[in-house]
């Protein structure tokens, strides 16, 4: 059961009502003020960490910076490297197409030389023929004269 006070019986509670609001304020403003220095604490303890990231971050940096210009540096000597070796092998390459040249040339030198010999070994073959069918001609002609053949008999030498 509810008891119902009327109106005109509240008038006792005023003087607790008073009391109330003198120990309420203090007790929500100290409830603010550990709610503002827990939110303090909590900023800089968030500050410090993204502090750290950043100085971690700046490192990293500075890192990479240094690795990116050993890298440039790098592909700088391999640029210029392969800018040489390039040009040794053009070079190399042009001396290659003057000593395939000369081969070619040589080549046909060579087998101009050697039609050249097969031609003298045919006319010298020839020679020899025409010397032995002289000799032997020579031969029968002393006969027949009724001349000695003992120094004709004697073929020349066939290297002369």
């Amino acid at each position: 059961t509810i008891k119902v006070i009327p109106l005109f019986e509240l008038h006792f509670l005023l003087p607790m009502a008073g009391n109330l609001c003198a120990w309420l304020t203090p007790v929500l403003l100290t409830i603010g003020c550990v709610a503002l220095v827990i939110n303090l604490l909590h900023a800089r303890k968030v500050n410090k960490s993204l502090s750290d990231d950043i100085e971690n971050s700046q490192a990293e940096f500075q890192v990479a910076s240094v690795d990116a210009t050993a890298k440039d540096e790098q592909v700088a000597t391999l640029t210029a490297n392969v800018a040489t070796l390039t040009d040794e092998k053009n070079q190399i390459q042009e001396q290659l197409n003057q000593l395939t040249a000369q081969v070619t040339e040589l080549q046909a030198e060579k087998d101009n030389l050697a039609a050249d010999l097969e031609a003298a070994n045919g006319a010298k073959k020839a020679l020899h023929e025409e010397m032995d069918k002289l000799h032997n001609q020579l031969i029968a002609a002393k006969a027949a004269a009724g001349m000695p053949a003992e120094v004709s008999e004697e073929k020349p030498a066939e290297g002369a």
